[in-house]
C-alpha cells in the first residue's frame, strides 16, 4: 500500500504556535501515514552566513525543546515520524527520539560527516530516505553504497518553486527505478498549489510503482508563506488519499495466477470457446484435430483449449456424441 507523507518543511516561518497547530491538525484530521519535519539545530554547519537565506532561517529556527514538543504530538498519534536532518547536532538530537524514517536531502546526500553521523547515531530500525532529485547516477550509487546495511527508500522529486511538468521527467524516473529494482521508491510532489492538474500529476507518478507519496500541507491554503507554492490543504490531501487508495486497488499484488475475477471471466464454454466433438465417436477411437471444433456454449468444461489440443492423438475412453463438450471424462480423467 502506498504511504502518504505530509510535509511541513519551513512552512512555519519560525511561528511555533502555527507549526504546532499544523502538526496537530495533520495528525487529527488528515489521512497522512507519515508526518515529516525538517530539523536544523546548527545553522552555521548547514550554511555560511553570507548565504542569502541565512538571516531569515536563523530567525525561523526552533529549539530542541520545541522540536521535542512537536515530535510528541506526532508520536502520540497513529502517524509515523520522518525527520529530515540538516546538521550533525540535529542527527544527535534525532537519535534520542527514535524516528521511523530519517531523510538525507539531495542537497547534502554525499556529505561524509552527515552520513557517518546517521550510521553511528540513528537506530538501525529507522528507514533511510535518500533524496535523489537533481542527483546523478554516480551520486545515487555512492549514497546507496554508504547505507547498504540500512533499509533505504529512493525519493524522487525536487522543489524548484514550483516543479514544471517537463521537469518531472517520468521516463527518467522509470529508468532509475529499473536500475534499483530491489529498492522502495517515493515521489515528493511540488506541483504548484493552484495548478488545475495538481492531483492528476501526483496520481500519474504515483501509479508508477511509488511506495510513498509526499505533499506539502498547509492550514492556510493559498496564503503566501515559505513552501506555500506547493502546499495543499488538508481537505485536498484527504481527497488525494482516496484516489491513491483506489490506485492501490487497481495496481494489485502482481500475482501472475488468475484472480477470482479473471477465473470467472475465463470459463470455457459460456465465455471462452470450448472444444466440442464434430460427430459421434466410439470408445477406443484415437482423437484427431479434425474431430474437434471450438465455439462458445452454455455448457462448462474444465478443459482449456490448450489442454484439449494436447489430447489429440489420445484414445477416447467413452463413446461421445456430436456437439458434446470435450471434458476430462472423455479420456478417463
Amino acid at each position: 500500500m502506498t504511504q502518504l507523507i505530509a510535509e511541513t518543511a519551513w512552512h512555519h516561518e519560525g511561528d511555533f504556535s502555527f507549526m504546532k497547530d499544523l502538526v496537530s491538525r495533520i495528525c487529527n484530521e488528515s489521512a497522512a501515514d507519515i508526518v515529516k519535519m525538517h530539523i536544523t539545530l546548527d545553522l552555521d554547519e548547514y550554511m555560511r552566513s553570507e548565504h542569502s537565506a541565512y538571516e531569515l532561517l536563523k530567525k525561523w529556527m526552533f529549539s530542541p525543546a520545541q522540536w521535542t514538543e512537536l515530535i510528541a504530538v506526532v508520536q502520540a498519534s497513529n502517524k509515523e515520524l520522518m525527520l529530515l536532518l540538516n546538521d550533525t547536532l540535529a542527527i544527535d538530537f534525532a537519535s534520542h527520539v527514535n524516528p521511523d524514517f530519517i531523510e538525507i536531502h539531495s542537497v547534502c546526500l554525499n556529505v561524509p560527516r552527515l552520513q557517518q553521523a546517521v550510521l553511528e547515531k540513528i537506530n538501525a530500525k529507522a528507514k533511510v530516505v535518500i533524496g535523489v532529485g537533481g542527483c546523478s547516477l554516480q551520486e545515487i550509487d555512492s549514497a546507496i553504497n554508504v547505507f547498504k546495511s540500512r533499509e533505504t527508500i529512493l525519493m524522487f522529486g525536487f522543489q524548484n518553486y514550483p516543479t514544471k511538468y517537463e521537469d518531472v521527467n517520468l521516463k527518467k524516473v522509470r529508468k532509475i527505478q529499473s536500475l534499483y529494482a530491489n529498492k522502495d521508491f517515493g515521489y515528493a510532489d511540488h506541483t504548484v498549489w493552484n495548478e488545475e492538474n495538481n492531483e492528476l500529476i501526483t496520481l500519474l507518478v504515483s501509479s508508477n510503482g511509488m511506495d510513498y507519496i509526499e505533499k506539502h500541507v498547509t492550514t492556510r491554503y493559498g496564503e503566501e508563506r515559505c513552501d506555500s507554492s506547493a502546499a495543499i490543504s488538508i481537505d485536498m490531501f484527504n481527497q488525494l488519499a482516496d484516489k491513491v487508495n483506489l490506485l492501490d486497488r487497481i495496481y494489485g499484488d502482481g500475482s501472475i495466477a488468475l484472480n477470482s475475477g479473471e477465473a470467472s471471466y475465463s470459463q470455457y464454454g459460456p465465455m471462452k470457446m470450448a472444444a466440442l466433438f464434430r460427430h459421434d465417436m466410439s470408445a477406443g477411437v484415437i482423437v484427431s484435430q479434425d474431430d474437434l471444433t471450438f465455439c462458445r456454449t452454455s455448457k462448462i468444461t474444465k478443459m482449456s483449449q490448450l489442454e484439449v489440443l494436447a489430447m489429440v492423438g489420445e484414445e477416447l475412453k467413452i463413446a461421445v456424441k456430436g456437439n458434446q463438450v470435450v471434458d476430462w471424462a472423455c479420456f478417463g480423467g
